[in-house]
């Protein structure tokens, strides 16, 4: 029961991040979110907090034009952990763009997500497009 509760909160942080619904999106957060984005990027860092994570996905959004979205391709869940594989894409106004898998690890406590960890499968790439 959890899972189809964690995956239906993950599907609409999702979807209003694609949407470049932010506030949407953040209803799905715990308050006291812990999020990780890998890597040395102009967005990766540790975000404690649900307002520090909303901000860091509009700071995304703001970067790509709003182009930035993903599409799941592989998502397993075990009780309240769900694992992501994604297919993400994004256009920068300098003309960047990525087209790139990344992998996503997430953890939920009554419905919300309470810890997550973005995993860029090439790191470079990200780093690259994300970069300032």
């Amino acid at each position: 029961m959890a899972e189809a509760t964690n995956l239906k909160t993950l599907m609409a942080v999702l979807d209003g991040f694609n949407r470049n619904d932010i506030d949407t999106a953040a209803r799905g957060l715990a308050e006291d979110v812990v999020y990780i984005i890998r890597g040395r990027s102009a967005v990766s860092g540790t975000f404690r907090g649900r307002q520090a994570f909303a901000d860091v996905l509009r700071k995304i959004k703001q970067l790509t034009d709003g182009t930035m979205a993903g599409k799941p391709e592989v998502v397993l869940a075990d009780g309240d952990n769900v694992m992501m594989y994604m297919h993400v894409t994004g256009s920068r106004p300098d003309g960047r763009r990525y087209d790139k898998d990344q992998a996503y690890l997430y953890r939920f406590r009554n419905g919300k997500l309470i810890e997550g960890q973005t995993i860029p499968v090439d790191q470079h790439a990200f780093e690259e497009f994300l970069a300032d």
